[in-house]
């Protein structure tokens, strides 16, 4: 019988296992280590139950160790760390963090899914008791109850993470501060709809202050303030939300080769330069539709299907990942902020010529209650006007909506092509020329 050892208890890790041990059943025999406390926990949740609107830790937690190991015959072993791997010998080296045991464990096949690390800060204080991260669920447990203790929360970061949780810190009714080193939020955005959610954000109260470098934390074992380039902040509570970087310790350590953009590099089948040995998730690249290059950009959506892909092909099927576009849809404070594709930015930082367009049309029809504007920005290649990037912001209909351009992505379609899609009309959802087409009309003229 072959082993599969999966190094991650998560999305890409688990949907690898429960793909593989579907296909050889009882030709294989797979098992998983998992560093934390939980398994298969939806990560993305995790400022809703900061928020309190998650009751309970476990309430974010898809499938248990027991019902895994009954339904899907796979052993989780939690709080078991994989310190190093050996390709030759094929073996990995595990800790039991729970009472300092070592020991070593065969693999004929080995996936890694050792997913992201947040970044530091990398200023002194950075250790002192109530300052956090928001990786696991741990995390959020810490991070709610440090929290609950605080007046006065400040965040590191702009990006998704930072902005869900300033909500949910504001729900609490904190005072809270958000401080980013750069003049713009959301760095994945372009700046004419990185500043709207960024109007949003300080309508709500919170004290967003853009260009500011933080120096140090400060305080007697617990913090009490974040020193900055602009004066000191006060806070008994604070998140470092500066994105994160691919894990790739374990990687390294065997021998796998890393991408460009830092992440273990893998074809389409999930594989790494070393034979049985796959990737896939938060530690790996993904190839993206639109650039035709390898991208990072960390997601659940490609995990599980990463994850399945690398499964299915260590189970016997010659299995292809297609890749991505990078559609991601955020909920800030009373907006929904949506993106796909490539920004201008990123676009014309790979060479492309490009342009953008943006308008303004309403989610429903005038003629029925309740709509309100929605903001559609595309970014289109010069002379073809093929799709090359969308983003939304909106109070309701945006999240459908970008599902729409994300699929023009990956049908190649240009800005001709959108505007005469025949999409839905009913005045409680749309009005009759939907923002898509308005935008898709104006892309076509740029």
């Amino acid at each position: 019988m072959e082993t599969l050892v999966v190094v991650g208890g998560v999305a890409a890790g688990l949907s690898a296992a429960s793909a593989a041990k579907r296909l050889k059943k009882k030709e294989l025999h797979a098992v998983v280590f998992e560093r934390s406390g939980y398994i298969s926990y939806g990560a993305c949740s995790e400022p809703y139950f900061v928020a309190g609107l998650v009751p309970e830790p476990d309430d974010l937690v898809e499938i248990t160790p027991e019902e895994f190991a009954r339904k899907r015959e796979i052993p989780t072993h939690r709080m078991h760390e994989v310190l190093d791997a050996d390709y030759e010998s094929g073996q990995v080296t595990v800790l039991d963090l729970a009472d300092g045991r070592r020991f070593n464990e065969h693999f004929d096949y080995l996936m890694l899914a050792t997913g992201s690390v947040g970044r530091r800060l990398d200023v002194p204080g950075e250790e002192l008791a109530g300052v956090h991260a928001l990786r696991t669920v741990e995390d959020a447990i810490a991070v709610r109850d440090s929290a609950r203790a605080a007046d006065d929360v400040a965040i590191c970061g702009g990006g998704y993470i930072g902005l869900e949780m300033a909500e949910a810190f504001v729900a609490m009714g904190k005072r809270v501060v958000i401080l980013k080193k750069t003049d713009q939020m959301l760095l994945n955005f372009d700046p004419e709809v990185s500043r709207l959610v960024e109007d949003e954000v300080r309508a709500k109260g919170v004290d967003v202050r853009t260009g500011v470098d933080v120096l140090a934390l400060e305080g007697r074992g617990r913090v009490e303030k974040v020193v900055t380039s602009e004066g000191d902040v006060k806070a008994e509570s604070v998140l470092v939300a500066k994105g994160g970087v691919p894990n790739t310790t374990l990687a390294r350590h065997l021998g796998v080769d890393l991408g460009a953009t830092g992440a273990i590099a893998v074809d389409r089948r999930q594989k790494t330069n070393l034979d049985r040995v796959y990737a896939g998730g938060d530690c790996a690249e993904a190839y993206h539709i639109v650039s035709g290059r390898p991208a990072y950009i960390p997601l659940g959506t490609t995990a599980n299907k990463t994850g399945r892909v690398a499964g299915q092909n260590i189970g016997g099927l010659r299995t292809e990942f297609p890749g991505i576009v990078g559609t991601a849809v955020s909920k800030i404070f009373d907006l929904q902020v949506a993106r796909t594709g490539l920004s201008l930015k990123e676009a014309t930082d790979i060479g492309l010529e490009a342009r953008s367009s943006t308008i303004q049309q309403g989610s429903r029809s005038s003629h029925y209650p309740g709509g309100s504007p929605i903001t559609v920005h595309l970014v289109t290649e010069a002379g073809t006007r093929r799709l090359l990037g969308a983003q939304m912001v909106g109070r309701e209909g945006v999240a459908h909506r970008i599902d729409v351009l994300a699929t023009a992505l990956h049908a190649a379609m240009t800005a001709e092509d959108i505007y005469h899609l025949d999409l839905a009309y009913a005045p409680p959802y749309a009005p009759v020329w939907d923002p898509i087409l308005i935008a898709a009309n104006k892309a076509r003229k740029a």
